[in-house]
């Protein structure tokens, strides 16, 4: 039960949260209190430019730029909640890496997994599900009919998507797997089983997968001997083209946000300008808004990595965000206030209320913000935010020296304060990077669909990290290869080769093959490569996404997986990688691109903000063994076998459903609460020792996960916390 909102909870939320803890935006469908008037101007532009696409049959490019700490990914969380409200369909692309070969593929797979969800069993609740019942309603190619639900309704959906598809689809490659999903989603519902597998079949192929002779038949098709699949990227393409076409029909057309490419290597980077030029070119009613910053964009454009046509295709509408006004700024912190002590207020807490009447910026103070500002024409919104999570501070510190009535009393207390003691640019950056690290895994936990399962995806990254260490000190790393499949040569028998070398002076070979096939038929070829990889490689490694994608083999695939099982530990190793694992990589990457985009900063000396490079970024991995943490770099790195676990940490000793309910009763009032702060409500209530609170905070984390994965909160991952928020029920 939670207790009643009183001038002491208040005082608590002040000691345990600070809402400018997070100045960048790291989840576009949060509830991050915006300001509708800062890049206006830019935001009324963007959106037109999706408005524009709707109407007509053409394909428009955007380039959003701008300087670091800006607003950027603001604008772009603007956009998707203002497309949320029944306006557009906006997929989110962030951190794309794959070889430059299969680019084009894997940003239709992150495209599809995003509008379908990761959840087949819950398809019903999915866009791509919603497109496609708007599309045939709008059109009219129901005939009249609306509410649909029974047998013979869904028949008559069917019957008027493949109508539609007669125009848009005229080689019906991609709207029968369409109508698969469209139907099988739709007898799932009724619970018909057979159909929620149809749907997922239907998912796999059109996210560019390979299906095996089932999973085809579910489809009414064959499959070959290598499967069924998109035969080459025209294919792909198609795919990406009938989809926006239905999402222009269905009123809700598609935009690709391709946020922060700058982030990306250079030929990662050509790779996309180059596939996003050719869909705007042959596409209809697409919009794809590329985002960097604008420094590094015209370096890649000056440097001819993003080639001139693809540009000026790409930067067809440029839009550039510029500094803001002091006035602006204080507009910023305004709104994050107003929505961290509404609650408070709403509740009528007399201290609360008496506060914000005297000084709206409470408990900041115009005063402070003043001098802050004194002589100031211009600044970044990150400025201004990173100046109010100081303040907070300086006031929680405030408030714990001479307790909750005194600190009131004498607000805003006396300037300054006793001078912290000097830190360590090592360790400022050390523990700027744990925090990025866990913020940027716990996001791709959150947003399981951004981070679809994928071999190539997991090689690229892999490959990335493992490069930067070959031939330095360390590790027993020489040489690291990314082996890509060549359009009509025989097919690697590894995604990556490996030479290391070992303590006694042996070089080792090591062929690595990440495998996510949906189906045995899919394990089947790269099983049987590994097998008869005899003369080029000493060890095989095989890393498969254990949580999403176990390894399913059938009776060939059996029997090379035996054969390799059979080799011994010592010549061939099965890593189980669970979606941890897949997301550690991802967001060890994504921190060197942010280094290198000039996107990552520090507070150095206090108060002087400078920028971290990759160079810093590797130096403090290195200090932290973050990629000896990981079991699959580790094993490359120091030429020693390790075995892939599961988290064996003990269940709590409280009751699970107990702490849900804390948590939604401590949202039903708030609009917001960062997880720590509810761990320490809980610990206080349970009167726990301190040395426990590490696992409290823990726990709660956990299950505001999964309540936000069944949909009942939504979470935001912030540093090395949460902020949760109670989803709005509409």
């Amino acid at each position: 039960m939670s207790e009643e909102p009183t001038f002491e909870r208040f005082l608590a939320a002040v000691r345990g949260t600070n809402p400018f803890r997070s100045h960048r935006i790291t989840d576009v469908g949060g509830g991050e209190a915006t300001v509708e008037s800062i890049h206006k101007n830019a935001f009324t532009k963007l959106v037109r430019v999706v408005q524009d696409a709707a109407k007509e049959p053409t394909s428009i490019g955007a380039l959003l730029i701008g300087a670091p700490g800006v607003g950027k990914s603001h604008l772009l969380a603007r956009l998707f909640q203002w497309a949320g409200e029944d306006k557009a369909t906006v997929v989110y692309l962030h951190n794309i890496l794959a070889s430059p070969e299969r680019m084009l593929r894997y940003v239709l797979n992150a495209t599809v997994s995003d509008l379908a969800g990761h959840r087949g069993s819950d398809y019903t609740q999915s866009r791509l599900y919603t497109v496609l019942n708007r599309a045939v309603i709008r059109t009219g190619a129901l005939k009249g009919r609306r509410m649909m639900t029974g047998p013979r309704e869904i028949d008559a959906r069917k019957e008027a998507l493949a109508r539609l598809g007669a125009k848009i689809d005229p080689q019906n490659a991609v709207i029968p797997v369409l109508n698969a999903f469209l139907t099988g989603t739709s007898l799932a519902s009724l619970g018909d089983a057979g159909a929620e597998k149809r749907a997922q079949a239907a998912v796999l192929w059109l996210s560019g997968e390979t299906l095996g002779p089932e999973e085809a038949r579910l489809l009414d098709q064959a499959a070959g001997e290598d499967g069924l699949a998109l035969a080459d990227d025209a294919a792909v393409e198609r795919v990406l083209h009938v989809l926006s076409h239905l999402c222009a029909l269905a009123e809700l057309p598609l935009v690709l946000c391709l946020d922060q490419i700058d982030n990306l290597d250079p030929d990662a980077v050509r790779a996309l300008m180059s596939y996003a030029h050719a869909l705007l070119d042959r596409a209809k009613h697409l919009v794809v808004i590329v985002s960097g910053v604008k420094q590094s964009m015209l370096s890649l454009r000056t440097g001819e990595v993003i080639p001139a046509a693809a540009w000026d295709r790409i930067a067809e509408r440029i839009l550039e965000l510029h500094m803001v006004s002091p006035e602006e700024a204080r507009a910023i912190l305004e709104g994050r206030l107003d929505a961290a002590l509404s609650g408070f207020e709403e509740k009528e807490i007399e201290e609360v209320i008496a506060a914000r009447k005297r000084d709206r910026l409470f408990p900041l103070g115009s005063a402070w913000l003043e001098r802050r500002l004194d002589g100031v024409q211009e600044l970044r919104p990150r400025d201004a935010i990173l100046w109010a999570r100081d303040r907070w501070e300086a006031q929680q510190d405030r408030l714990a020296a001479v307790g909750g009535k005194r600190w009131l009393k004498e607000w805003p207390g006396p300037e300054g304060g006793p001078t912290p003691p000097p830190v360590k640019l090592e360790d400022v950056i050390d523990a700027e990077v744990k925090k990025k690290l866990v913020e940027g895994t716990t996001r791709r936990r959150l947003q399981q669909a951004s981070l679809p399962p994928d071999e190539d995806n997991l090689a690229s990254l892999t490959h990335h990290l493992l490069a930067r260490c070959a031939g330095k000190g360390g590790s027993t790393l020489l040489s690291v290869e990314h082996a890509t499949a060549k359009k009509r040569g025989k097919v690697p028998a590894h995604h990556l080769v490996a030479r290391e070398k070992r303590a006694d002076g042996v070089i080792v070979t090591t062929g690595v093959t990440f495998l996510c096939a949906p189906s045995g038929h899919g394990a089947r070829l790269p099983l049987q490569r590994m097998v008869e990889d005899t003369k080029h490689t000493d060890k095989r490694i095989l890393v498969t996404d254990e949580e999403r994608r176990p390894l399913r083999l059938g009776g060939a695939g059996k029997a090379a997986y035996d054969a390799l099982c059979k080799l011994g530990r010592q010549r061939f190793l099965h890593l189980h990688l669970d979606f941890a694992g897949h997301a550690e990589l991802d967001s060890l990457v994504g921190l060197l691109g942010a280094a290198r985009s000039h996107d990552l900063e520090i507070e150095h000396p206090r108060g002087q903000y400078r920028k971290v490079t990759e160079a810093e970024v590797m130096a403090s991995f290195e200090r932290q063994s973050l990629l000896l943490a990981h079991p699959l770099l580790r094993e490359l790195l120091t030429e020693e076998i390790v075995k892939g676990g599961g988290d064996s940490t003990p269940p709590p000793p409280w009751d699970p459903q107990q702490t849900r309910e804390h948590i939604m009763a401590e949202l039903s009032w708030r609009l917001g609460l960062m997880a720590k702060e509810l761990a320490q409500i809980f610990a206080s209530r349970k009167k726990l020792q301190e040395k426990r609170f590490p696992e409290v905070w823990s726990h709660i984390k956990k299950t505001a996960q999964v309540l936000h994965e069944e949909g009942h909160v939504h979470a935001t991952a912030t540093d090395d916390d949460l902020f949760v928020q109670l989803r709005s029920r509409k």
